[in-house]
């Protein structure tokens, strides 16, 4: 089979179809120079023409579309067959659903169906098609692009469904469908409140209250307040609900952002709200006690940052009285790759990485080299292992002897998180080239205000092979 490395002059047309898209996608941008480009659009454009009609390349691009044709022909056949078992996965959980809105368990016939659609596998005839190597990767790099579209777009929407998170959220959206509530703790960065908003939306069809536990927010702004108001000449005191009762009334979900970060005496009163479900009724002691009947889809996510000594000020270790009011619907969100070996490829980080920078199509700016991508998923994810007190092979050499000792993770307060790679990869793909990664990554390191943790993000960044100034 051809590819655009085996003949110089189906690499240049590629080179060329990919200019012409570049010049495209400016000449609409960029108004005060569409003179320009539509001269380079021409000279392009002249170029690939010659290109192809020339009699010695006709038969050989001709050859190359058809080999890409039936390549693609195949990857899209196997997609069928992957999209056909996630339908089937998905009507199993819309028999749980059901269920569950009618609060009743399923039947025999029920719960035979769902394990039958669970146990669905993609069909793999479209593999029998595969005839060669060069055939295979082809069919693997349409795979590929097509991942990465959709994980573009999952990121876009603001949450790339791993593995894991597909798991918690199988599980959660039964137990809130029901008002039940749900707890979702991990280190920073590692998506908490994206899985809450997700589970929200996506699973409850709900556009949640948001009430976030920084700062000086006191129960009554959480609950409501009287204020002050103006009528007909007087001044009267008016109860005004706060999103909590908003959310109640409602029939909306409220997130609690970093929950063990809120007052002790909202998290006081926040025991008996979490025995509340939808139709019970709350009496609302800064309302001179008036009632709240609590309305269908309302339910409680709370997101709480991991318990660990020496990191995360200002937060309050939550009680057990507390935490067992969630029961079994409490989560520990994980960093990307956990429990990956250290030498292994960290494919979570890196789909992260490539779908935070990729285009529509698939594919990378030119200025952000997939090696450059890879490199710094990987620096990501040792991070995150070294933050999160990962000391098993490999990990260790980031840890110091004192902080191994007092059983500490190697890095104190700071982490190349998830979303941290997201923000850095964004960056120096909207530089036009400007910026490169290294002094990307330079930056972040200067803006550490830990010295020990400066210097083993450096380490581990130089380790994967960036320059840190």
């Amino acid at each position: 089979m051809l590819s655009v490395d085996s003949d110089p002059a189906l690499g240049e047309a590629v080179a060329l179809r990919t200019e012409l898209r570049r010049i495209r996608r400016a000449r609409a941008a960029d108004d005060d120079a569409s003179a320009s480009h539509a001269e380079d659009l021409a000279s392009v454009e002249q170029r690939l023409t010659a290109l192809e009609q020339d009699p010695a390349n006709q038969s050989l691009f001709a050859s190359a579309l058809d080999e890409r044709a039936a390549s693609l022909r195949i990857a899209a056949l196997a997609r069928r067959a992957e999209a056909k078992a996630e339908r089937s996965r998905a009507a199993a959980d819309a028999i749980i659903a059901r269920a569950v809105r009618a609060a009743r368990p399923l039947t025999s016939a029920e719960s035979d169906r769902v394990r039958e659609l669970r146990a669905r596998r993609p069909d793999a005839d479209w593999q029998q098609s595969i005839d060669s190597v060069e055939r295979r990767d082809a069919v693997l790099e349409a795979l590929g692009s097509v991942r990465i579209r959709e994980a573009r777009r999952q990121l876009r929407e603001g949450l790339l469904q791993t593995q894991q998170m597909r798991g918690i959220i199988s599980e959660a959206v039964p137990a809130l469908r029901q008002g039940e509530p749900v707890l979702l703790v991990g280190e920073t960065g590692g998506a908490k409140t994206a899985l809450a908003e997700h589970l929200s939306r996506v699973g409850l069809g709900r556009e949640p209250e948001l009430i976030s536990g920084y700062g000086d927010i006191t129960s009554a702004q959480v609950i409501g307040t009287h204020e002050l108001r103006t009528e007909a000449g007087a001044t009267v005191s008016v109860f005004t609900p706060g999103p909590l009762l908003r959310a109640m009334r409602e029939g909306r979900p409220v997130i609690l952002d970093e929950v063990n970060a809120m007052p002790p005496e909202f998290l006081k009163r926040l025991n008996r709200i979490l025995q509340l479900r939808p139709g019970d009724v709350l009496h609302v002691q800064e309302d001179a006690g008036r009632p709240v009947t609590i309305a269908s889809g309302f339910a409680v996510l709370a997101t709480a940052n991991e318990q660990t000594p020496h990191r995360y000020r200002g937060l309050d270790r939550l009680s057990a009285e507390l935490v067992n009011r969630f029961g079994a619907n409490a989560y520990r969100v994980h960093y990307p790759d956990t429990g990956c070996d250290y030498a292994a490829f960290p494919a979570e980080n890196g789909l992260l990485a490539v779908a935070a920078v990729a285009d529509h199509h698939g594919g990378l700016p030119d200025h952000v080299p997939p090696e450059e991508v890879i490199r710094a998923a990987r620096a990501a994810f040792i991070s995150q292992q070294v933050f999160a007190g990962e000391h098993g092979s490999g990990f260790g050499e980031y840890v110091s002897t004192e902080r191994e000792i007092d059983g500490r993770p190697g890095l104190e307060e700071s982490v190349i998180a998830p979303r941290t790679l997201v923000a850095i990869l964004r960056k120096v793909a909207g530089s036009a080239g400007e910026i490169t990664l290294d002094r990307a990554f330079t930056r972040f390191v200067e803006g550490v205000m830990h010295r020990e943790d400066r210097r083993v993000l450096a380490l581990i960044l130089e380790g994967q092979g960036f320059r840190i100034a």
